[in-house]
């Protein structure tokens, strides 16, 4: 897939990630909130960018925007599932470290954020990634094929149960880069690229999908 227009394809798995800093360093308070449910509109957006041109040969990015739109409540949903990620993390620093700690990262104030450690951090982010395995086929599946989303929650539980060993890995792979972004933060770089994978391992159990 790098073969062609690689940089186009690099440039692709950073929109989700610039959207949410830009977000969350551009407004106080309710920026990190308000990112974890606009991030997820944006990341529909690029799968179906990526889809378009991996069948037809083309990026398409307007065509891409009108397509993620039309889902409508569906894009609803799947913003609040990812949202939900973020509110287990939350959960979690709240029976951790404490409700203070808790409010205050979701509210994304220094002070608050400071006080963790490199560890704490990591290990948080890291918890992240075992709710959003629930989304694996859950979301190419709602956005390409338009599946309802508890149909394709209930077929991705399946394929998890079916697929559990390649997906172990790339779920300790996942934890690895993910908790260790804090430590070395050009990790994210290779991080970014695993969202192509997830798309391939859709592809590769969903293969007779219809695109729009």
């Amino acid at each position: 897939m790098y073969r062609q227009a690689p940089i186009r394809w690099f440039g692709l798995s950073l929109v989700p990630m610039t959207l949410e800093l830009v977000l969350q360093v551009s407004i106080p308070v309710a920026g990190v909130v308000l990112s974890k449910f606009v991030v997820p509109v944006a990341s529909v957006w690029c799968l179906i960018v990526l889809d378009q041109r991996v069948r037809n040969g083309r990026f398409a990015i307007r065509q891409g925007m009108a397509r993620t739109f039309r889902l409508r409540g569906r894009l609803l949903q799947l913003a609040v599932l990812s949202a939900s990620v973020f509110a287990f993390q939350i959960a979690l620093l709240w029976m951790w470290v404490g409700p203070s700690v808790a409010l205050g990262v979701a509210t994304g104030d220094p002070a608050v954020v400071t006080q963790l450690t490199r560890l704490q951090l990591a290990t948080v982010f890291a918890a992240g990634t075992l709710p959003g395995m629930l989304l694996f086929f859950t979301a190419p599946r709602v956005v390409l094929e338009h599946a309802g989303v508890v149909e394709a929650l209930h077929d991705n539980l399946r394929l998890l149960g079916v697929g559990w060993r390649p997906l172990a890995v790339y779920l300790a792979l996942s934890i690895l880069l993910v908790g260790s972004v804090v430590f070395q933060p050009w990790l994210l770089l290779p991080l970014l690229q695993l969202g192509y994978v997830g798309y391939w391992a859709y592809r590769d159990a969903f293969d007779s999908v219809a695109a729009d």
